[in-house]
């Protein structure tokens, strides 16, 4: 159980901090090539959503191989 909850927080800090320079990259493309905020937006939630997945993956492989 140890290792699976030292998995989850190592995933999503990771994707946390990834998230938060695609929230500054993502944020100065907007601005620069002047795309509104839906966009934007849409961009985040999508990195969010592939970021919640890969950990869930990760995490699923990891109870896999603790159980064998």
């Amino acid at each position: 159980m140890k290792k699976i909850l030292v998995l989850i927080c190592y995933n999503l800090g990771l994707w946390g901090i990834l998230g938060f320079f695609a929230t500054l990259l993502l944020g100065f493309l907007s601005c620069c090539a002047n795309l509104s905020a839906n966009i934007f937006y849409g961009f985040l939630i999508a990195f969010a959503a592939i970021g919640l997945t890969a950990t869930s993956i990760c995490i699923y492989r990891g109870c896999n191989k603790a159980a064998k």
